[in-house]
């Protein structure tokens, strides 16, 4: 990972895709943007109270540090499904209960946003294929990653060796504790003690790697070349949102990427 500041915003890169010039990719933080109060700083989502016109700059802001058209950029509103979207053109109508927007189009900006959640970017630089998706446990579980896989090789050929991924951060395993009632749910998709991977005891209460899950995921999945920013978003409260520690009312980071 390496970071960028531009025209104020302050980005987060992956190192595994310096060799690709065709492909832009960052990730957002705080720095930089409009948005005052709970949502101070580069807030991208109006959906828990923030004023749409600072949400509509902040983008705009971002679409210019990436070099991305803000009318062609193409968002999906998120419900931790698996449910992946083909984009054939930009500025389509956010697709509904959608988490992974997949693409081969030159020029349309794809965006995922987060406030604790795992936001992946894989790129096919074989077949010239971009996907951007959303994941937190529920995705996880419901396995987003195999998902998004068979849309890009029903759709572009691709295979689990040609892709190459990053990670954005998200929130640490130090600040998930979980309760039986996930416990029960992770035994259930993940049966012969797999959940090992992604628990740690402490004091007597679990806490989960969701980072852990993902890693492994795309591992058994064929995908070799992966890239994790290892930030944490409970913790870098000047960096990111997060809603496990301010709640509801806070804004939303996220990822974009776009084919040139």
């Amino acid at each position: 990972m390496h970071t960028e500041e531009i025209n104020g915003l302050k980005l987060l890169r992956f190192d595994n895709f310096r060799k690709f010039p065709e492909l832009g990719c960052s990730v957002s933080t705080r720095q930089g943007g409009l948005s005052e109060g709970p949502f101070k700083g580069l807030n991208l989502s109006a959906s828990t109270g923030d004023k749409i016109e600072n949400v509509d700059e902040n983008l705009a802001l971002f679409c210019a540090a990436m070099g991305a058209e803000p009318a062609r950029l193409v968002r999906m509103r998120q419900r931790h499904t698996a449910n992946v979207a083909v984009i054939e053109a930009g500025g389509a109508v956010p697709p509904e209960n959608t988490d992974a927007l997949v693409t081969s189009a030159p020029g349309v900006p794809l965006l995922a946003l987060s406030a604790d959640c795992a936001l992946t970017v894989l790129y096919d630089p074989v077949h010239k294929a971009l996907a951007v998706a959303h994941s937190g446990w529920r995705g996880a579980f419901l396995d987003i990653y195999g998902t998004v896989l068979n849309a890009m090789k029903l759709r572009f050929g691709t295979g689990p060796s040609d892709v190459i991924a990053g990670v954005s951060p998200m929130i640490s395993a130090a600040h998930y504790p979980v309760r039986e009632d996930f416990l029960e749910k992770l035994k259930a998709f993940y049966p012969g003690g797999a959940d090992k991977h992604f628990l740690t005891l402490k004091e007597g209460r679990h806490f989960f790697s969701l980072r852990e899950a993902l890693r492994l995921r795309l591992e058994a999945l064929g995908v070799k070349q992966h890239e994790f920013m290892h930030l944490c978003t409970y913790s870098e409260s000047e960096m990111f949102y997060s809603w496990r520690r301010n709640g509801e009312k806070t804004g939303r980071f996220g990822l974009m990427a776009i084919l040139k």
